[in-house]
């Protein structure tokens, strides 16, 4: 008998070049960022890797990627990851009890990458995917301030110019570093993130669990895309690094 496989229909196609065509122009700011941080792939001393959900979730998808293939091919051990929600509207006392909860995860996860890493936690890198007033990372550079835990913020993207993001990396007292100089696709597309995040809470919800859809036909498309999104996000970790590591390679003959 003869079987048909079943086509996405025209509204998911397009669905799904979308989330290509986002998620591929994350691949430049990839490549200046990691530019920058080149020192922070060679050293091996990032031992966590924070990423600012919703939308901060695949630029730190591609670099957690990054940093594994450098740090296993140097024989470093390599970073964990963690997603946590921004907090841009939080102000006063909401403001108060997110830094109290961000505060009580870090103290809690500790221990494990003290155990992991044979010494205190002491170097992470933040991971957005736009910096806009900046107040969606205050609370978290806040914490890790006072935890004496030394933090980098890589973001792809922004809405300042240069003089307001050097005031932003003095103001958070951390090394900033922009991939480009407007916001990208991918920002407040919870489809490609696949997760909904509420301000308050540590941390975003699936997208599907948010709207229901689980088991349903519309949420087998919203998945197809978040498959998209992670399967070209693995692909550009890849390239990206392979061409810094050849540049890295040409600089030292």
């Amino acid at each position: 008998m003869e079987t048909f496989e079943k086509q996405p229909d025209f509204e998911q196609k397009m669905e799904l070049e979308r989330a290509r065509r986002d998620v591929l122009e994350l691949r430049k700011p990839t490549e200046k960022i990691l530019e920058q941080i080149s020192p922070l792939l060679e050293s091996g001393e990032i031992q966590l890797i924070i990423g600012d959900d919703a939308s901060g979730r695949i630029p730190t998808a591609i670099f957690r990627k990054i940093f594994d293939m450098a740090y296993k091919e140097r024989g470093f051990v390599t970073p964990e990851t963690r997603f946590l929600s921004g907090s841009r509207h939080l102000q006063g006392e909401a403001k108060i009890e997110k830094k109290k909860k961000i505060a009580e995860y870090l103290e809690g996860i500790k221990g494990d990458i003290k155990k992991k890493f044979g010494r205190p936690l002491d170097k992470a890198l933040i991971v957005t995917d736009m910096i806009g007033t900046g107040h969606s990372l205050d609370p978290l550079v806040e914490v890790l301030s006072e935890m004496g835990v030394s933090t980098e913020v890589a973001s792809i993207g922004t809405t300042k110019n240069e003089k307001e993001m050097n005031e932003t990396g003095n103001q958070w007292r951390v090394p900033l570093y922009l991939g480009m100089d407007y916001v990208p696709d991918i920002y407040e597309k919870q489809k490609l993130s696949g997760v909904i995040k509420e301000e308050e809470e540590l941390f975003a919800e699936t997208y599907k669990n948010k709207w229901r859809m689980s088991g349903t036909e519309k949420g087998e498309k919203v998945q197809d895309q978040i498959n998209k999104a992670r399967e070209i996000s693995d692909t550009i970790a890849v390239d990206v690094y392979e061409k810094w590591k050849t540049a890295q390679q040409d600089d030292k003959k």
